[in-house]
């Protein structure tokens, strides 16, 4: 379905987004903060004048999924603000539907970026970006294929790294009553997919770390919009000794708030600052700042600076981090020191589950 650059309900995410930004702050704030200043500082007083037309598909999770498609509405909103462009948008319901809203948009001819939202795009966006040369493409969390293509991709192992440092920490905190003394995490995922998996593997990585007899639990939705089997997958954890699950899964990852509350346990959100929906129980954010990295897209063609190719960003790039939230003032620093770790290169963590146990034999 196509939509006109009016939306309500982004209307109403946009004024959440500015409020909860204001509180979030992350352990490794200066680094985030430095690197956000040179990654996404873009525009100039000539730049801010101009205008421009620009057309989004998001993922099939759609609008109010208060994670990855609306943290990319948020960047439409601050690329509206800052350089007075127009959007139009599609919120499609099936994969089946990227390629036709795609081609739809480039028929047109008065669009000066199309960006689609989500791995799963990637093929048509590849398609589409054949058959309409001319027409300049971005796409978010994938690689498409084009020399009118630019492909913003996360190291999302870091963010997984990061977060499950933050649960193999927190999970040995007996004195606090959401926690067990079982010693396990888990992480409910979307997709059995490359990119969720590489967050898997940094998720294990991270616990493993700084907490070696902690033991990991992981399961798969199968679907990004599916709330209700993701609280049955998260109850099912929890009944097995998890204290703190990560909803790596989309509006899928609801659910795992909502069982997280159920069973008086952490959960850890996914892509936005979660925290509103349970304020007792999302222990941090694993963020994904993809409102950031659609108004770099933008900012790149208001500019004059668009390029095709891969763009990797991370930790370093201010692109990935974590939200303060519920996590202890000594965690977050220990956590924070790993942060920085990974900005130096000093830590690559592992892309892939299989290599795990490999990485971890290495770094002890």
């Amino acid at each position: 379905m196509l939509r006109p650059p009016k939306h309500r309900e982004g209307e109403r995410f946009m004024v959440s987004f500015k409020q909860r930004s204001g509180n979030s702050f992350y352990a490794f704030t200066l680094v985030l903060a430095t690197a956000l200043t040179i990654l996404f500082t873009v525009g100039t007083s000539t730049a801010e004048a101009q205008s421009g037309r620009f057309a989004m598909v998001f993922a099939t999770g759609g609008l109010g999924d208060q994670s990855f498609n609306d943290s990319a509405f948020a960047g439409v909103q601050s690329a509206r603000e800052r350089f007075g462009v127009e959007f139009d948008w599609a919120e499609p319901t099936s994969v089946a539907e990227y390629e036709a809203l795609l081609t739809r948009f480039a028929q047109r001819g008065n669009y000066d970026l199309i960006i689609s939202i989500g791995f799963d795009q990637a093929d048509a966006v590849t398609a589409v970006a054949a058959r309409f040369p001319r027409q300049r493409f971005a796409i978010v969390d994938a690689v498409a294929q084009g020399d009118n293509v630019a492909s913003y991709v996360y190291r999302e192992a870091e963010r997984g790294f990061l977060l499950g440092a933050i649960a193999g920490l927190m999970t040995r905190r007996t004195d606090d009553p959401k926690i067990n003394t079982a010693n396990v995490i888990g992480v409910v995922g979307g997709m059995d997919i490359p990119l969720i998996n590489a967050n898997i593997a940094g998720y294990i990585a991270g616990a493993k770390f700084v907490n070696p007899a902690a033991d990991v639990r992981f399961s798969y939705v199968g679907d990004w919009a599916d709330p209700a089997r993701g609280k049955e997958l998260a109850l099912a954890q929890f009944d097995q000794g998890v204290d703190i699950i990560w909803g790596a899964a989309g509006r899928s990852g609801l659910g795992v708030i909502q069982a997280a509350e159920e069973a008086n346990r952490y959960v850890i959100g996914a892509d936005d600052d979660q925290g509103h929906l349970a304020p007792e129980h999302v222990l941090t954010n694993g963020m994904k700042f993809v409102n950031n990295t659609v108004l770099h897209a933008v900012a790149s063609v208001v500019n004059g600076e668009f390029a095709p190719g891969i763009v990797a960003l991370g930790v370093a790039e201010g692109a990935l981090g974590f939200t303060d939230s519920l996590v202890p003032a000594d965690i977050r620093a220990e956590v924070g020191g790993l942060a920085a770790r990974l900005v130096s290169g000093e830590l690559v963590p592992p892309e892939t589950i299989e290599e795990v146990d490999a990485w971890l034999s290495a770094h002890r």
